[in-house]
């Protein structure tokens, strides 16, 4: 059998660059705005309108994550762009995910403008947004850019957020992964070439190599691990700061992030740790043993294991709406990560050793690779089972349906992911299931042309360690798409992703538009705007109902009466914790008027 560059190999090649140049293009995606710690509703409600000389004493405002109160504030203009709170912003006591803000007593009638710009405590993001309410009459305002770019956020998709991500993701799998492979693989291959006398000479030689490299890999691991922690302290002190990080480092906010936040408090444990791997890989040297043989490795192989635990603890998955399922789901799935791209590159490295140890015509090499093959295989069989699982719920939690993959940056990046995956899948797969299989086959003989020492079993070697090499580069280039993915934000969860569920329609001789916000479970606004075959908003409407029907499960029909306002001619309004459950609803609309026909209308929407 005979393997060439110009064959499957060499294609397989050619589909790393289109995928590497795939990932480079992400760079460039549109990206939706949305943001970790959004919106999800307030009081007064977005685009409200208030009674006449009734202007709210305070604003409060629901996020959808829990927020740095240190780094997030609310402010409140008036139609001049003047800002008329009270400066208190705060969190809310015992509600993290709120924030306050008070205002003065007699506020006059008119327009005003809630600009909030947060920090979400889950992943560090930050998020600038706003919404207007009115009190009395006159017009909502339609343009707040002008107050919006006072508190432009620092956009988290850009090079040196990558590139962090990315070092520190290296560091990780290249300690955890090394360590994995040394523990669970090296120990059980030597001790079986060792039983089975499957190599002539040299077992101790290849094994002194192996603990040497890994050694060296431990401790470049943890340099690079030390440079991309700190680095990335200098890149979260420039985003808390709105982009000024000098004017962060000489006001001393810095100490505020790292001593008060949860980003602080993450960043010094993982600190920690690496400053114990650190020790205990230093201390790997002087106790006179193997490295394999040693308890501190399997200490040093658990302090990695807790990196990866403050990875995934500042991860979109600590934001969704069951934590408790989706991080343990992260933790497997960063970890299973590590153990096969760090053990990938120690792989290549036992080969690189024992080639100068085993020499060739002997049948050693095969016989070598006979063993170790397979051994790894079980690893990595593992490691393919916990990515998919996990993989799938992190889809669920951070997607949720088939088509978020496609319609926003976060989807076409984790299809980009994907895609890598399954190139070092099928370059897995090439050689569990050929290269595996001849390797055993060869190494059973002692035929000379289909034996161990065959010139066929040397090229099959060459085509496993270019095979092996373009594994690899796969693995590292997933690891690029992954600080791609980190860095941009997951499409927002439930109704239009603005706060609000919108449906528009008509029935009879009215036209309608409802707005159901926020949109999710719990207290809801419902604004229905009625306006008749002229065009002229309908005032005179006796009763005006909503009734809502949960088609998913019989909960009855649950019905909420709509009252007009009278600032706003047309609009009727309530607020009602009516809907109780996520799932599909059915709401119908029932509009009576004197000396006319009732007017019903129904739509479906759901609730996520």
């Amino acid at each position: 059998m005979h393997y060439r560059n110009s064959g499957a190999l060499g294609r397989l090649q050619k589909v790393f660059w289109v995928v590497s140049l795939a990932v480079l293009l992400t760079f460039f995606l549109p990206q939706r705005a949305s943001a970790h710690a959004q919106y999800v509703r307030s009081n007064p409600p977005k685009d409200a309108t208030l009674q006449s000389g009734k202007a709210p004493a305070s604003v409060q405002v629901w996020f959808s994550e829990e927020v740095e109160p240190d780094f997030s504030k609310l402010e409140v203009y008036n139609q001049q762009r003047q800002q008329i709170d009270l400066k208190d912003s705060h969190v809310t006591y015992g509600d993290p995910k709120s924030m306050q803000i008070s205002l003065p007593p007699d506020l006059p009638d008119g327009p005003y403008t809630v600009v909030f710009r947060n920090v979400s405590r889950e992943d560090g993001h930050s998020n600038v947004g706003s919404f207007s309410f009115l009190v009395g009459k006159g017009t909502l305002p339609t343009d707040t850019s002008a107050l919006i770019s006072k508190l432009q956020p620092v956009e988290n998709f850009n090079g040196w957020s990558i590139s962090i991500r990315w070092l520190n993701y290296l560091g990780v799998a290249g300690l955890v992964g090394s360590l994995a492979f040394l523990l669970l693989v090296w120990r059980p291959v030597a001790a079986q070439l060792f039983a089975r006398e499957a190599i002539s000479s040299g077992l101790n030689d290849i094994g002194a190599g192996i603990e040497k490299y890994v050694y060296r890999v431990i401790l470049g691991s943890l340099g690079v691990l030390i440079l991309g922690w700190l680095m990335f302290l200098f890149y979260q002190t420039y985003v808390v700061g709105g982009g000024d990080f000098f004017q962060q480092l000489s006001s001393g906010s810095w100490r505020s992030l790292l001593l008060s936040s949860r980003f602080g408090s993450i960043w010094l444990l993982r600190l920690g740790l690496i400053v114990l791997a650190l020790f205990l890989g230093l201390s790997l040297r002087y106790t006179g043993r193997k490295i394999s043989d040693s308890l501190l490795s399997w200490i040093l192989l658990l302090a990695g294991l807790g990196i990866v635990i403050t990875t995934s603890l500042n991860s979109h998955s600590s934001g969704t709406a069951m934590p408790w399922l989706s991080l343990p789901s992260d933790m497997l799935h960063f970890g299973a990560t590590s153990f096969w791209i760090g053990g990938l590159l120690v792989l290549l490295l036992t080969i690189l050793v024992a080639w100068r140890v085993l020499k060739p015509g002997t049948g050693d090499r095969t016989r070598f690779l006979a063993i170790l093959i397979p051994r790894f295989s079980v690893i990595a069989g593992i490691c393919v089972a916990v990515l998919v699982t996990t993989g799938s719920v992190q889809a669920y939690f951070l997607l949720g349906s088939f088509a978020a993959f496609l319609n926003n940056a976060y989807g076409v990046t984790l299809t980009i992911k994907l895609a890598v995956f399954v190139g070092i899948l099928v370059l897995a797969a090439f050689h569990l299931l050929r290269i595996s299989p001849l390797m055993k086959r060869f190494a059973q003989s002692n035929d000379e042309e289909q034996g161990a020492s065959s010139l066929v079993a040397g090229r099959t070697q060459r085509a496993f360690r270019r095979s092996l090499r373009g594994e690899l580069l796969f693995a590292v280039a997933l690891l690029g798409v992954v600080g791609v993915l980190t860095s941009l934000s997951p499409p927002p969860q439930g109704g239009s992703g603005s706060g609000s569920i919108e449906h528009t329609g008509t029935a009879g001789d009215i036209s309608y538009k409802m707005v159901i916000t926020p949109g999710m479970v719990g207290s809801n606004t419902f604004g229905l705007y009625l306006k008749d075959a002229s065009g002229k908003p309908v005032e005179k409407a006796e009763n005006v109902i909503a009734r809502f029907t949960m088609l998913d499960m019989d909960m009855g029909v649950l019905d909420v009466k709509l009252e007009p306002v009278a600032e706003t001619p047309g609009l009727y309004r309530a607020t009602d914790n009516v809907i109780s459950m996520s799932g599909d609803w059915q709401a119908t609309l029932i509009i009576m008027r004197p000396d006319v026909d009732d007017v019903r209308a129904s739509f479906k929407f759901v609730v996520k």
